[in-house]
């Protein structure tokens, strides 16, 4: 049996999805945390386990018979590390023989504020005993609209970039892989896979792209965090989406995702599709 957590998020229906496609008779599993919350993949006959992080006896029975388990990052950043520790030991008390986890790009190097609670979690997986294989992810490229803003429309694409080139990956073919691998848990014991597209770019390369794709010039200037975060202030925007913009920013000017991998190429069996591919659909 194998149980995805998360699983009525995008990435966690979207791997049962591809894990179901791809291994008809593989019995797999969705935890998550209420019936409603489940409801969607009941209907397409996937089984649904009920618990929550932070209630160590229900994950103890949601982890029951089961033999490998996706551990999808908590979406909640409060208490993180400590949800992700009580699966992790829960999963030891089960019997779990094998855990994949969904971390982030070069997570030890500490460059985004995202990063200390994946590296924690890490370390902690590596230090159960339980055979791992972490898939650390880059931003997905569907984020790649928000963090354009209404620039097509304006012709001004103002954001922090540092310079810094960043790699995107389609959240789609994030899925794929984790079912790839999870589908052949035993090839993939204590591996740890950095999954970019094939190529990053700056944020002049993008603009150029988004340009080009749209018919109009795309002027971009780089701005500091500083000045990125007052923009959005002075936007009126609720705090929430000024702290996500804030750890955004901070994540691509320190270079977390200016890096490059063929860990997803080598998993597909095939090129990914770059963000180029994506500026081209997005504005067809």
């Amino acid at each position: 049996m194998i149980l995805v957590t998360g699983a009525n998020g995008n990435l966690g229906s979207e791997t049962i999805q591809k894990l179901r496609q791809k291994n008809p008779g593989l019995p797999v599993a969705g935890f998550v945390r209420s019936e409603e919350k489940g409801a969607g993949l009941k209907k397409l006959g996937v089984e649904i386990r009920i618990g929550d992080y932070l209630d160590v006896d229900s994950v103890k029975k949601v982890l029951h018979g089961v033999d490998t388990l996706l551990l999808i990052s908590s979406s909640t950043l409060e208490k993180r590390v400590e949800q992700h520790k009580n699966v992790i030991d829960a999963a030891g008390q089960s019997g779990v023989q094998h855990i994949f986890y969904t971390s982030m790009l070069r997570a030890e190097k500490l460059l985004s504020p995202l990063n200390p609670d994946h590296y924690e979690t890490e370390k902690l997986l590596k230090a159960s005993g339980i055979p791992f294989t972490i898939h650390r992810h880059t931003f997905y490229t569907e984020f790649f609209p928000a963090i354009l803003g209404n620039a097509a429309e304006t012709g001004q694409w103002h954001f922090p970039g540092a310079g810094k080139a960043m790699n995107f990956a389609y959240r789609k073919e994030m899925a794929e892989a984790l079912a790839i691998n999870l589908a052949e848990s035993s090839k993939h014991q204590n591996k740890t896979f950095e999954i970019t597209s094939a190529k990053a770019f700056t944020f002049q390369e993008y603009a150029r792209m988004v340009g080009e794709a749209c018919g109009k010039t795309i002027s971009y200037k780089d701005l500091t965090v500083d000045e990125y975060i007052n923009q959005l202030k002075e936007a009126g925007l609720p705090a929430h989406v000024v702290e996500l913009g804030e750890v955004s920013a901070k994540t691509i000017v320190n270079g977390a995702l200016d890096f490059t991998s063929g860990d997803l190429e080598m998993v597909l069996g095939r090129k990914p599709k770059s963000t180029a591919d994506f500026i081209k659909e997005y504005f067809s």
